[in-house]
């Protein structure tokens, strides 16, 4: 896996990667060990991203190792997968490193995982400034969601996923997708608008 320094957010529109190739992708299922490696490859970045994402963008060591758990699952499955069902490989791959994840935040509870505030210049501040400001503000607001709103918001706004994907993989209907993504919205925008920050 390849090193992000921390507090820099890895999750900036990952979701534009390109998929596997169908060649490729065959020789992965069949076991060949190059095609596995471009695999890992094609998708650690978004697999990590989200990971980091959803661990509030603390604890860069224990994304890496939830993304590496990640691939272990996806190359030990990855024969079974279906490249011609409804889901892409990205997809499925996503709803693997969600499973992954969502499974380490209930085990080791919310209350382990401290969320620092951003901080605020009283001067007035520069275009550059701002935009590290509001960045800061969102990762705030995005880490003060609740868990499934958090999950649904990154692989919508994120990864770009469309709701009846998001649906398969987080198993809950596509309407409680679209009510998860409004309150999710919503909390956001009324939080930047409580900090004064204006996106």
């Amino acid at each position: 896996m390849t090193g992000v320094k921390a507090g820099v957010d890895p999750a900036l529109k990952v979701a534009s990667s390109p998929e596997l190739d169908d060649v490729r992708l065959a020789q992965a299922k069949s076991g060949d060990r190059d095609a596995m490696s471009a695999l890992v490859e094609v998708y650690k970045d978004r697999v990590f991203a989200l990971i980091w994402r959803m661990l509030l963008g603390h604890g860069t060591d224990r994304a890496h190792d939830l993304a590496q758990d990640t691939f272990v699952r996806v190359l030990r499955g990855v024969g079974s997968f279906d490249a011609k069902g409804t889901a892409k490989l990205s997809t499925w791959i996503l709803t693997v490193a969600m499973r992954v994840v969502m499974n380490e935040r209930r085990r080791v509870g919310r209350e382990r995982i401290e969320l620092n505030e951003p901080a605020v210049d009283e001067a007035t501040v520069e275009s550059a400034h701002e935009r590290v400001q509001l960045a800061e503000a969102l990762l705030a607001g995005i880490g003060a969601l609740p868990d499934d709103q958090r999950a649904v918001f990154l692989l919508r706004e994120y990864h770009e996923l469309e709701y009846a994907e998001i649906a398969v993989a987080l198993g809950i209907p596509e309407n409680t997708v679209r009510s998860r993504l409004r309150r999710a919205r919503t909390a956001l925008r009324e939080d930047l608008a409580g900090k004064g920050v204006v996106p």
